[in-house]
């Protein structure tokens, strides 16, 4: 249907609709590269900061360093299958979410032994090592199932065949004119709320096509899963696991745009991993993620449809790390409603959900996401009250969250460092908050001062809780 009739039918009915729209949110996601974004840019990300906030966020760490290590080695030593499992549907999951080391060599040849390694029962072999005098050494990765499926390539599960550990290995076909921009991007990731670059080695076919694999560490569940989990059952997400996502979503979003320079450009619950017993949650799929540089142009055409961000909807080429702010909101409403929050059957349908909550954009906020954009002719719609739009049970704390996160103007979606201080995470400051089975929060307080270097000292005090400066 034409969004002029669609949006002209709503503003005929004298009031803006909120429909409960089913759905899924498996959109598929088209990535249409241009040439000059398939450069990868190797711009460092610089911070500038004073003496005194250096000093007041080195003082801080340093504090919840050392008073948090005793908590984070028990959460890290959390395995037990029987602790904190979200049903009985859940009890058979397995899962080893071990924090190895690198490996100094993440550069490595193979060879597939048999098939092309994706079938189960296949094996990869690549050998490690043999540099700088050290010793050569070879390590076989057997196939057990595919995992996951899409136009980047496959991803599978794999069992280390020396140590019996399980990974995941995503494999993609690679283009020989061009490096890689996703393993460039995971080269420079460490943090606790991000999906774990343990190896990664080349492999060919018959056809002499070659093909990258990313081995990552394995983690069984997503929020997707999870919240499809208690939607069959007729439930909500409990509010709990709804602050430890989001609040973990916000801090991993803030280590990548700050730290990094990194712009994800797929936030969507497919791509959130948590462990179902520890409740750790971490950022994966960086195939879309992109250093943006200011005067150099985006494609629009990127994240997944239900969580595109208006600015891309309306042809923007220059937008800022932004766009994962609207993404993470759009999941916090999804986890508090059951469902996706804009539901659109296209690309042009999706503006028009949008616009049935938020309501016809000003010309003002136009110009603010897309400058260029001229054609101002839109039905005049009201916006739809966001209490109206969540169920009572819904926290008024996260209500408000949402509200500062989806809004049509870039620049006043609040940071993903800003929302980690937000009060709807009060409760997991609190010095006696705990999993509901009674067992430690995995690791939330453990910034480090480069996470910090954004943020006014205020803003430390609001994010680090007093118990944990000790």
């Amino acid at each position: 249907m034409n969004v002029m009739r669609r949006l002209k039918s709503i503003a005929s009915s004298g009031r803006s609709s909120f429909s409960d729209h089913g759905g899924d949110s498996r959109t598929e996601r088209v990535k249409v590269d241009q040439e000059a974004e398939r450069k990868a840019s190797g711009e460092s990300h610089t911070l500038s900061r004073s003496t005194a906030k250096q000093e007041h966020i080195a003082s801080l760490t340093q504090s919840v360093a050392s008073s948090s290590t005793s908590n984070m080695s028990s959460v890290g030593r959390t395995k037990n299958p029987g602790h904190d499992q979200l049903h009985k549907e859940m009890h058979g999951m397995k899962i080893r979410d071990d924090k190895d080391d690198h490996h100094d060599d993440k550069d490595m040849e193979a060879a597939v032994v048999n098939g092309n390694g994706t079938e189960a029962g296949q094996v990869i072999a690549t050998t490690i090592g043999g540099k700088n005098g050290r010793p050569k050494l070879t390590i076989s990765y057997m196939a057990e199932r595919v995992v996951g499926t899409g136009s980047f390539g496959v991803v599978f599960q794999a069992k280390c065949l020396e140590t019996g550990e399980t990974v995941a290995i995503k494999k993609v076909l690679q283009d020989k004119r061009y490096k890689n921009r996703e393993l460039q991007v995971m080269r420079l990731l460490d943090h606790p709320n991000v999906v774990q670059l343990k190896h990664c080695f080349y492999s060919t076919t018959e056809k002499d096509e070659v093909y990258l694999n990313l081995v990552l560490e394995y983690v069984s569940e997503t929020v997707y899963r999870v919240t499809k989990h208690y939607t069959r059952m007729h439930q909500h997400v409990p509010i709990i696991y709804v602050q430890l996502y989001m609040y973990q979503i916000c801090r991993a979003l803030n280590y990548i745009h700050n730290v990094i320079g990194v712009t994800h450009r797929d936030i969507k619950p497919q791509n959130l991993l948590v462990n179902p017993h520890t409740h750790q949650l971490k950022l994966c799929d960086f195939g879309s993620a992109k250093m943006l540089v200011r005067g150099e142009p985006n494609i629009s055409y990127i994240c997944s449809r239900y969580y595109r961000a208006p600015e891309l909807i309306f042809g923007a080429t220059e937008y800022t790390t932004a766009i994962d702010l609207w993404s993470a909101g759009c999941v916090l409403a999804e986890l508090l409603l059951g469902q996706p929050l804009f539901p659109g059957e296209s690309g042009v349908d999706q503006l028009v959900e949008i616009i049935k909550i938020l309501g016809t954009p000003t010309r003002e906020e136009i110009k603010c996401m897309n400058p260029n954009y001229s054609e101002f002719k839109f039905p005049q719609i009201k916006a739809h009250p966001w209490h109206k739009v969540f169920q009572k049970r819904s926290p008024p704390e996260a209500v408000d969250l949402v509200s500062r996160l989806l809004q049509y103007s870039p620049s006043l979606r609040c940071t993903a460092l800003e929302a980690c201080a937000h009060s709807f995470f009060d409760d997991l400051r609190n010095p006696n908050a705990c999993l509901p089975n009674g067992r430690p929060l995995p690791p939330l307080f453990n910034f480090t001062p480069e996470e910090l270097s954004a943020a006014s000292p205020e803003l430390c005090d609001r994010l680090i809780p007093e118990h944990m400066r000790k």
